[in-house]
C-alpha cells in the first residue's frame, strides 16, 4: 500500500509540475555528454595502463565527443604523473584523447613534489579526495579500477 502511495504522489507531483530541478540522467550533462571521474592511488604502471585503457575504451564506445572523463590521483598513484614517469607515453596519448589528468596538492606537498616534478600539462586539484567527492555530488559517474 506505501508503495502504490508513494507512486501515486511521483506521479501527481510529474504531471503537476513536472520535476524541475531534477538531472536528467545521472552521469550525464545537460547537454548529454557522459561524465566520468576515475579514481586512481597506485603507482604501479600495469594498474596505470588498466586505466587509460579503460578511458580510451570508453570514448571509443561511447563517441569521443560524447564524454569528459577525469583521472584524479591522490597518494602513491602521484608517481606516475610525474614527468619522468613510466606511463609518461600514455599519458601523453591519453591528454591528445582529452582525457583530463589530475593531481593532488595535498600529495604532492606531503611527497614534497613540485608542478616543475610533474608531467607537462596536467591539472590540479587542492584535494584530490574533494575533488572527486565534488564530481559525485555532481552527478559524475564514479569508477575505481
Amino acid at each position: 500500500m506505501k508503495q502504490a502511495l508513494a507512486v501515486a504522489a511521483l506521479a501527481a507531483a510529474v504531471g503537476i509540475g513536472g520535476l524541475q530541478g531534477c538531472a536528467t540522467t545521472p552521469g550525464v550533462s545537460a547537454e548529454g555528454k557522459h561524465l566520468i571521474v576515475f579514481h586512481m592511488t597506485d603507482a604501479d604502471p600495469q594498474k596505470w595502463n588498466i586505466v587509460l585503457n579503460n578511458a580510451g575504451n570508453v570514448q571509443e564506445e561511447l563517441g569521443k565527443d560524447k564524454v569528459v572523463i577525469e583521472i584524479v590521483t591522490h597518494g602513491p598513484g602521484i608517481n606516475m604523473l610525474k614527468a619522468e614517469s613510466k606511463v609518461a607515453p600514455r599519458l601523453a596519448q591519453a591528454m591528445d584523447r582529452n582525457i583530463n589528468l589530475y593531481a593532488c596538492e595535498n600529495t604532492m606537498r606531503m611527497a614534497k613534489v613540485t608542478k616543475a616534478d610533474m608531467y607537462a600539462g596536467i591539472s590540479y586539484a587542492p584535494s584530490g579526495v574533494a575533488h572527486i567527492i565534488r564530481r559525485q555530488e555532481e552527478g559524475w559517474t564514479y569508477l575505481r579500477p
